[in-house]
């Protein structure tokens, strides 16, 4: 890789950016092909890189005037994912990032972004209307169609860029997708592919005890899902079965907050390669809408305290956490938050998971990390294949979040109702 060097003249100082520069990107960097597929397992660093590679235009091409597209399926997940990213980058290296919230664009010296979602008529209108895109990057492109696709490559005319592309991104699951079918049957547009997995990521994260530990857990999943481990490990295709939720995206059906029969919380903690996640669950009789409010590594207690504070939890709100860790939820409850353990016997685990799957629950839009999961949140199996009754511990910190909360608050005064409608 060529080592580039940007230099902000108005801070006096140059910035190597080669120290962030992921090494073992290389071909996704250098890439001018016109169709770039970005794919392969967890923890590999592909949002990363490909956030750095239009981020670097601006040295790269400086003298040229950039559009760049970048779109995901909903607009409250690509703020959660695509724009985050970008935005902490720009910040990493030292770069201006001057995000308008009214138009939802970015100025970056001298690229333009424009972040838009694709989940109503408004939005494919603004798509249909936009001309001289230079570069367009579909976050997760499976969630999208494929008349999508078509289309933002005929918005791929280019303007003054040396070169135009458009680069999606994924996981490789399932091989019924039109992604699938497109790009690895039929080649059609014979793209660039580009695979990669966790041993792909930076060379600072795979020294790091952090990074060992994120390895480590990934290989686990052998023991009990060779697809689990074909998808998030190795980063083939592969098919998730026995996936134990499906919970619909949906958007909250009210912000106004008095009509809901009441809110609560659920909490798994975290700390380094785990993160701490935090799920706001509203109820309306027995609806249930969850929404990702945290989900963060390296928080310690207090400062998981701290935050939640700071996201307008008070004393008087109910959280349930894992009920296995009573030192942690005291010092939640010393710095301030109403911490409960949750219910906890014999097979609980499989009972919360029974009593949820009765339960009419939607995921609202933008919670990307609780969408992730579900995806993967399947049953373990025996090594001849046979499920067992506890599903995966890989990837369940929301989930488990979740079944904390509504299995604990909740089972004792709606099961009754529950068995009796289901009689």
């Amino acid at each position: 890789m060529k080592r580039w060097l940007l230099i902000l003249t108005a801070a006096a100082m140059v910035i190597n950016l080669n120290q962030y520069l992921n090494p073992n990107h290389v071909e996704l960097f250098q890439s001018t092909d016109p169709e770039l597929v970005v794919y392969g397992g967890a923890g590999a660093g592909k949002s990363f890189s490909i956030a750095d590679k239009l981020l670097c235009q601006s040295i790269w091409q400086s003298d040229k005037s950039i559009k760049i597209l970048v779109i995901r399926k909903t607009f409250p997940s690509l703020r959660n994912t695509a724009l985050d990213i970008l935005q902490k980058r720009a910040e990493l290296f030292k770069m201006p990032f001057h995000l308008n919230k009214s138009e939802w664009t970015a100025r970056c010296h001298n690229l333009k972004f424009i972040f838009l979602g694709l989940n109503n008529k408004e939005d494919y209108n603004k798509l249909k209307s936009m001309t001289d895109v230079d570069y367009i990057w579909i976050n997760e492109a499976t969630e999208v169609r494929e008349d999508d696709y078509d289309e933002c490559l005929r918005r791929l005319r280019g303007g003054e860029a040396e070169y135009e592309q458009i680069i999606t991104d994924f996981n490789p699951v399932g091989k019924t997708s039109w992604v699938y079918h497109r790009f690895f049957e039929k080649n059609i547009g014979n793209p660039k592919k580009l695979r990669y997995t966790v041993y792909d990521n930076h060379p600072d994260f795979l020294r790091s005890e952090k990074g060992q530990r994120y390895i480590a857990k990934l290989k686990a999943t052998k023991e009990y899902d060779p697809n689990l481990y074909k998808i998030y490990f190795l980063g083939e295709w592969g098919e998730l079965e026995g996936v134990i939720f499906d919970w619909d995206i949906v958007q909250l059906p009210t912000k106004d907050l008095a009509w809901y029969d009441e809110i609560f919380y659920g909490g798994d903690f975290g700390y380094s390669v785990d993160p701490a996640a935090l799920v706001r669950i509203y109820r309306k009789a027995d609806e249930f809408w969850v929404e990702e409010i945290l989900y963060e590594t390296g928080l310690t207690n207090i400062q998981l305290a701290k935050r939640m504070k700071r996201l307008g939890i008070t004393g008087k709100d109910v959280t349930y956490w894992d009920s296995a860790e009573p030192k942690s939820i005291q010092e939640l409850y010393d710095h301030g938050i109403n911490a409960k353990p949750a219910a906890k016997g014999p097979d609980s685990v499989r009972a919360g998971i029974d009593f949820l799957k009765s339960l009419k629950i939607h995921i609202v839009d933008g919670s990307e990390n609780i969408s992730k999961e579900q995806k993967s949140y399947v049953w373990k199996k025996d090594k001849d294949g046979n499920s067992l009754n506890v599903p995966i511990e890989y990837n369940d910190h929301a989930m488990s979040a979740i079944r904390y909360a509504i299995f604990t608050h909740c089972r004792a005064r709606l099961e009754p109702r529950i068995r009796r409608i289901g009689e």
